[in-house]
């Protein structure tokens, strides 16, 4: 009989928690497991007052493609409005941890709202995924019905160049660079900040003057290593380049070798996306010979 008192609390909980799920509709979960070292709460009603001892939960969904949500934490404190049949709010506190489809969030503090779904972090929040490292923010918000996320403060380890590819003119695609056609990633990132610190007109400066002002100082302040880690961001810092109409600047490209193609298609009155990007191209490869390859 010893094992009953656990395996009541335990089923108590686990009820309570599948109808708050249900009946919230929590961006597509529907029920959750539990594992915690001990509860308390009100035989009568089934409401929990406070799991402890290390909680583990797994939010669960009908659909195949939603993959389950684990949360952890030391302590979790339920909340209840008078005469509801789920909680109003859950605190957990010590050792949270979220792993999201996407992303895992720790933090030393999370209040999960159950009536507007927000699981908001505090204590030092952390997210990190396969390409974000060391997301850091004095506050950040989870919702998990409309699957949003906020982050109050930003500061970050390793954020990739997400977006950069979007330059104006959407033509060109021939032209565009791959990864392949880079024969020195290493030396290229030294060439371009070498530019930079230099001051003055020069092909890096019109390149990365295309970028945001965050995408600048990541491209030119992340360690190398971490960015030969994510090429295809690189790549699309490129890309951007080979799109836009704004890359060349006379003075810029003063003392280097264009080809008669390139000066050619500067001289034009107008230009199509398709010889834009294929100027853009000429150009940074007169810019960069023994970098990138010619197009």
């Amino acid at each position: 009989m010893k094992g009953f008192p656990r395996l009541l609390t335990l089923g108590l909980a686990a009820c309570a928690a599948l109808a708050a799920a249900q009946d919230q509709g929590l961006g597509g979960y529907s029920s959750m497991e539990i594992d915690a070292g001990q509860m308390k709460g009100n035989f009568a009603t089934g409401a929990i007052d406070e799991m402890t001892g290390g909680v583990k939960i797994r939010l669960l969904s009908d659909d195949e493609k939603l993959k389950p949500l684990p949360i952890k934490a030391q302590t979790m404190k339920f909340t209840w409005t008078e005469g509801a049949s789920t909680p109003s709010l859950i605190i957990m506190e010590k050792g949270v941890e979220v792993t999201h489809p996407d992303a895992s969030i720790t933090a030393d503090r999370a209040e999960w709202n159950f009536d507007s779904g927000a699981l908001v972090f505090t204590g030092n929040p952390v997210v990190n995924n396969e390409r974000i490292k060391g997301l850091r923010g004095d506050r950040m918000t989870l919702n998990l019905k409309d699957n949003t996320f906020q982050v109050d403060r930003v500061r970050a380890d390793q954020v990739p160049l997400q977006g950069v590819e979007g330059g104006a003119g959407g033509g060109g695609g021939a032209m565009l660079v791959s990864e392949g056609d880079v024969k020195d990633w290493a030396g290229l990132i030294t060439a371009l900040r070498g530019e930079l610190k230099a001051g003055g007109p020069s092909p890096a400066r019109q390149i990365t003057g295309l970028l945001s002002p965050d995408k600048q100082k990541m491209l030119t302040t992340l360690d190398t290593a971490v960015l030969l880690e994510n090429k295809g961001e690189l790549v699309k810092v490129l890309n951007n380049a080979v799109k836009s109409p704004k890359l060349y600047d006379e003075a810029a490209w003063a003392g280097k070798a264009l080809p008669e193609e390139a000066k050619a298609l500067v001289a034009a009155a107008e230009r199509s996306p398709e010889d834009q990007a294929k100027l853009n191209r000429l150009l940074l490869h007169a810019a960069y010979p023994e970098l990138v390859a010619a197009p």
